[in-house]
C-alpha cells in the first residue's frame, strides 16, 4: 500500500493545489494542441465531453512532459563527469564501465515490474513513485562514496526504468489520438534535459570544486516533476478513461504470452539494439573524445551539442512518422546516420567531433519512434503496458553488454577502434530488425500478424 499512500499524503494534496495556480496559465496552449492522428493499428478510445477532456488533458499533459525532462538528467551527467568521478574517487576501468552499464541494467530490472505495478496500483501512482525513488537515487549518488555512487545509480535508474515504461501507457490512456504528437515532445523534452545536464554539469562541478556537486543539482527537476504530477491527480482521476461507465473494455495481456509473440521478440530486440548507441554515446563519447586530446568541458559541449540538435528531431521524427504508412525509410535513415557516426569516431574522433555529433543526433532519434510503436504495435492500453514492459526489459539487458564491455575492451585493446567496431554491428542490426517492426503488414501483440 506504499505507493496508494506515496499519492494520496496530504502533502500532496496541498503541494498540487499550489502548483496548480502557478501552471493553470502554463498549459492553456497546450490545452489547444489539435489532432494529429496516430501510427496505424492504435484503437481510438471513446470520445469524452470536450470541456471534460480539455481541462484534464491539459495538465495531465504538463505533468508528462515535466517527468519526461528528467529521464536522461542523471544518465547524461555521470557520462560527463565520468573522467572526473574516475579520479577523485580513483575508480577502476571495471567500476567506470560499471557505471555506464547500470542505467540499462537498473532499466531491466526496474522495468520487468512496471506492467504488474500498474496493473495493482495504476500507472499514474507508480509513476509518482519512481520520481521519489529517481530523487532518492539522485541525492544517494552525490555522496562521494563508490558503493553510494553505485547504489544511488541503481536506485534513480529504477525511478527512470519505471516511468519509461508507464509514459507510452499513459499517453495510450490520456491521449490515444494524439499518441504521435504527445510521443514526440515528451521525447523532445527528454532530449533537451540529457542536453542540458552534459553541458551543465562540468560547469556546476568546476564551480563548486567538486563533482558530486554536478551530481546533486538534479534533484531540484524531479521534485519540480513530482509536484506538477501530483498537480495532476484530481484531472486523472476525473478523466474518462479512469470512469468505469466509460471506460474501454481491455483484458490484461500476460507477459508470458508475449513471449510466444515474434513482434514483441522483435520489438525487444529493437528497443535493446537501438539503446546500444545511445548509452555508448552518453556514457562514453566525452572520454573518447578526451583521449583524442579534448578537454573535458568542449568535450561535454559536444555531448550536449547532440541533445540539444535532436530536440527538434525528436519531435518531428514520431510526429511525422505517424504519418507515414511505412517507417522502415525513416528508420533506415536515422540508423545510417549513426553508423556514420560511430565510423568517424574510430577515422576522425577529434578533428571532425562537431560533425559526428550532428549524425548522432539524427541516430538518437529512433528512440522516440520506437516509443511511438509501442502504442501502435500494443493496440490497447493494457497490450501497450505489456509490450513495453517486455520489451524495455529484454532491451535494456541486451543494451548492458555493451556499454558493460566498452571500457574494457579499450582497456586490454589501448584503443577505441574495436568497442566502436562492435557498436557498428549493432546499429546495423537495429536495422535489419527495425525493417520487421516498422513495417506496415504488422499487426499488434493482441491479435495477429498479418502475413
Amino acid at each position: 500500500m506504499a505507493l496508494t499512500t506515496l499519492d494520496r499524503a496530504p502533502g500532496a494534496k496541498v503541494t498540487g493545489n499550489v502548483i496548480c495556480i502557478i501552471i493553470q496559465r502554463m498549459t492553456a496552449s497546450i490545452e489547444n494542441l489539435h489532432d494529429t492522428g496516430s501510427l496505424p493499428a492504435v484503437p481510438a478510445a471513446p470520445a469524452a465531453p470536450a470541456a471534460q477532456r480539455v481541462r484534464g488533458t491539459g495538465l495531465i499533459l504538463l505533468g508528462i512532459v515535466l517527468i519526461a525532462a528528467n529521464l536522461r538528467l542523471s544518465v547524461s551527467a555521470t557520462g560527463a563527469l565520468l573522467d572526473q568521478l574516475g579520479s577523485s574517487l580513483r575508480l577502476s576501468s571495471g567500476i567506470e564501465s560499471f557505471l555506464t552499464a547500470v542505467w540499462p541494467l537498473a532499466f531491466a530490472v526496474g522495468g520487468i515490474s512496471g506492467s504488474w505495478l500498474a496493473r495493482r496500483y495504476t500507472a499514474g501512482t507508480v509513476i509518482s513513485a519512481a520520481l521519489g525513488a529517481l530523487a532518492l537515487g539522485q541525492v544517494v549518488h552525490s555522496l562521494h562514496d563508490t558503493p553510494a555512487l553505485v547504489l544511488g545509480s541503481v536506485l534513480a535508474g529504477i525511478g527512470i526504468a519505471l516511468a519509461n515504461v508507464l509514459l507510452p501507457v499513459v499517453v495510450r490512456q490520456y491521449f490515444p489520438d494524439r499518441v504521435g504528437q504527445v510521443t514526440g515532445m515528451y521525447a523532445m523534452v527528454l532530449s533537451g534535459g540529457a542536453a542540458v545536464a552534459a553541458l551543465a554539469s562540468v560547469p556546476v562541478s568546476d564551480g563548486f570544486h567538486n563533482a558530486d556537486a554536478g551530481l546533486a543539482v538534479w534533484v531540484i527537476p524531479a521534485v519540480i516533476g513530482l509536484a506538477a504530477w501530483f498537480a495532476a491527480r484530481p484531472q486523472r482521476a476525473a478523466h474518462p478513461t479512469n470512469v468505469p461507465a466509460t471506460a474501454e473494455p481491455q483484458q490484461h495481456v500476460p507477459l508470458r504470452q508475449l513471449a510466444h509473440s515474434p513482434l514483441a521478440w522483435a520489438m525487444a530486440a529493437l528497443f535493446g539494439l537501438q539503446s546500444v548507441g545511445a548509452y555508448v554515446i552518453m556514457g562514453w563519447l566525452p572520454s573518447v573524445l578526451g583521449s583524442a586530446g579534448m578537454s573535458q568541458s568542449t568535450a561535454g559541449a559536444v555531448l550536449s551539442t547532440v541533445f540539444f540538435i535532436n530536440i527538434p528531431i525528436s519531435y518531428a521524427v514520431p510526429h511525422f512518422g505517424a504519418r507515414m504508412r511505412d517507417q522502415r525509410p525513416m528508420l533506415i535513415a536515422l540508423s545510417a546516420a549513426s553508423v556514420v557516426g560511430f565510423a568517424g569516431l574510430i577515422i576522425a574522433p577529434g578533428s571532425l567531433a562537431w560533425l559526428w555529433a550532428v549524425f548522432f543526433a539524427f541516430g538518437m532519434a529512433v528512440f522516440p519512434l520506437v516509443l511511438a510503436l509501442f502504442p501502435a504495435r500494443g493496440g490497447t492500453a493494457h497490450g501497450t503496458a505489456a509490450l513495453s514492459t517486455f520489451s524495455q526489459s529484454i532491451g535494456y539487458l541486451l543494451a548492458a553488454t555493451v556499454p558493460l564491455t566498452f571500457g574494457v575492451l579499450h582497456q586490454a585493446t589501448g584503443s577505441w577502434t574495436v568497442p566502436l567496431l562492435i557498436v557498428i554491428v549493432a546499429t546495423v542490426l537495429q536495422a535489419v530488425v527495425g525493417m520487421y517492426v516498422a513495417s506496415s503488414r504488422r499487426g499488434t501483440v493482441t491479435r495477429l500478424e498479418h502475413s
